[in-house]
């Protein structure tokens, strides 16, 4: 019988790149470092439903309060831990049923694949009507925000925020561990990823600075506040 609760699917973005670039000794090292970085996280979060399927992590948690925060945290550090060791993580958090098992299946498996593969950022964007978040809204936890999406209306969400890093050491980060290879030209489909995440962080910026809610969003696109920070506004 399917359960009902939250569920998380979350990707390393490059990850088929990875196995591509690195010869077997150190693709077997920077699979275990991925393995080991999820496991130890859900371990510090007390995370006991969790799959990996290569690079693809599913997590699912009962439907309360308690567990949601928890889960909103794993989704934090894995982010946060994640791209330090250029694992750039994407993806999506939803509430609804699914199957656990040797094949887990159901519809929240289907929405939360669904609204992380729409995205074009690295960060973790939660469905836009996700039970439980109004009591959650916090800068260092969760923001109302518009992820961006590849082709999709425009809409706010629930989005985990997370301490991006600054552009320079976001783009090192990014094209190191066999994200990239000796002469690879950096392409738009990496750079429109950096580039939206960078603004996710400086609107963080903003909301810190001015001490704004961050259950609203500030403008009209994300670049509306940086636009208007930077014009005195």
């Amino acid at each position: 019988m399917p359960d009902s609760g939250y569920f998380l699917i979350a990707d390393v973005l490059g990850f088929g790149r990875i196995v591509q670039n690195l010869p077997g000794a150190e693709l077997d090292a920077r699979i275990r470092a991925w393995v080991d970085l999820v496991q130890s996280t859900a371990d510090a979060f007390g995370i006991e439903k969790l799959q990996l399927i290569s690079d693809t992590l599913f997590v699912s948690v009962p439907p309360t309060a308690a567990n949601l925060a928890k889960l909103l945290g794993f989704s934090r550090q894995i982010l946060t831990n994640g791209i330090e060791q250029s694992f750039p993580v994407r993806g999506a958090i939803v509430h609804g049923t699914s199957v656990w098992g040797s094949l887990t299946y159901g519809r929240a498996v289907i929405a939360a694949h669904e609204l992380e593969q729409r995205q074009n950022w690295i960060g973790i964007a939660c469905a836009a009507e996700l039970p439980g978040a109004e009591r959650l809204w916090s800068i260092d936890k969760l923001v109302c925000y518009p992820p961006p999406f590849k082709c999709a209306r425009i809409r706010l969400h629930p989005v985990i925020s997370w301490p991006v890093p600054d552009a320079e050491c976001l783009m090192r980060l990014v094209v190191r561990g066999g994200l990239t290879k000796k002469g690879d030209i950096l392409a738009w489909d990496l750079g429109a990823k950096v580039n939206n995440t960078v603004l996710f962080r400086l609107y963080l910026d903003i909301l810190r600075a001015g001490g704004s809610d961050p259950e609203k969003f500030h403008g009209l696109l994300p670049v509306h506040p940086i636009d208007s920070a930077l014009q005195g506004r």
